[in-house]
């Protein structure tokens, strides 16, 4: 068995001449790179998936304050919230969730970095809004949801699955580090996986889960690295949120059979292009953008110390 790929076209001939599927090519895989059995692969599968419920489940049972003051509780606000715009449970689940796990992260709490903390809250949010919303169907967007303990359904493992294969052929090509490559590494590497893994939870072939994975990506060229006071909070606890929405307006376009234009793997080098270019100052080390503006320069003297 071959467990090297380098474009996913490979990956689709690899998998076709093996009759396999990508969720089980890809636990195999990782149980051959690892050295460890499947069923110890699994069990650390679970492990991690438990954790990104119990993160938002924290997020959302109180308000998440940080030290630094700058997150105050955004996704208890958003989930008690009376007047939304748009009275839908998924697309509520969808913010609350992607919230209070960046909230979490950001008061030092437990996550899984998906594929960055910084954006750890998009493909979980994602994920399990649409698995509380539409597989078990609960409908009141405010109603604390429960924990559910491993071991998870196939389809759910599955979902998370094909959102790390997105993640690994964007870090193959390009990066998800937003140093290097600006947010467009991480948050939008995460919408893109996380628009990967709900169109397979819909039920989308593998190439239209890729071609949702290319709109949402697409849309996220050029975002810039730019944190207030160097801290993983401001605009990257909110900016989890909007990406997350972003992955769903993806899907719904992908499922429509709207295709890509740009196959994926070229937006990807497009991606690292764009990265590349970019100037220092908009690539994680907060000295430009939202971070050089009076109000952020305000916030890191009244945080930092300082002049």
């Amino acid at each position: 068995m071959k467990y090297q790929f380098s474009t996913l076209k490979e990956l689709q001939d690899l998998l076709q001449a093996e009759k396999l599927s990508f969720d089980t090519y890809l636990l195999q895989r990782e149980a051959f790179l690892s050295n460890k059995s499947l069923a110890s692969v699994t069990e650390e599968l679970d492990r991690r998936i438990a954790v990104t419920r119990q993160a938002f489940i924290r997020g959302l049972s109180e308000p998440q304050h940080s030290r630094s003051g700058l997150t105050q509780g955004a996704a208890y606000a958003f989930q008690h919230g009376q007047n939304k715009l748009i009275a839908e449970p998924l697309f509520n689940r969808t913010i609350a969730y992607a919230l209070a796990i960046n909230e979490v992260n950001a008061c030092g709490g437990k996550i899984v970095a998906f594929p960055t903390a910084g954006s750890s809250g998009i493909v979980p949010g994602v994920i399990w809004a649409y698995w509380d919303s539409r597989v078990l169907g609960l409908q009141d967007p405010a109603s604390l949801p429960v924990p559910l303990e491993p071991p998870y359904d196939l389809r759910l493992r599955s979902a998370f699955l094909i959102a790390s294969l997105v993640g690994m052929v964007i870090a193959q090509g390009a990066t998800l580090a937003g140093a290097e490559g600006g947010c467009q590494a991480e948050c939008g590497s995460a919408g893109a996986m996380a628009a990967a893994a709900l169109a397979f939870l819909e039920g989308a072939p593998f190439e239209t889960c890729i071609d949702a994975a290319s709109l949402s990506l697409k849309n996220s060229l050029g975002l810039a690295c730019d944190p207030v006071a160097g801290l993983v909070e401001v605009p990257c606890v909110k900016r989890n949120a909007l990406l997350a929405v972003q992955a769903l307006a993806s899907v719904e376009l992908a499922l429509a059979g709207i295709r890509s234009v740009i196959p994926f793997e070229e937006v990807v080098q497009a991606m690292k292009q764009i990265g590349d270019s970019m100037p220092p100052s908009i690539k994680e080390s907060a000295e430009g953008g939202l971070a050089a503006t009076p109000t952020g320069l305000h916030y890191k003297k009244l945080i930092m110390g300082g002049e």
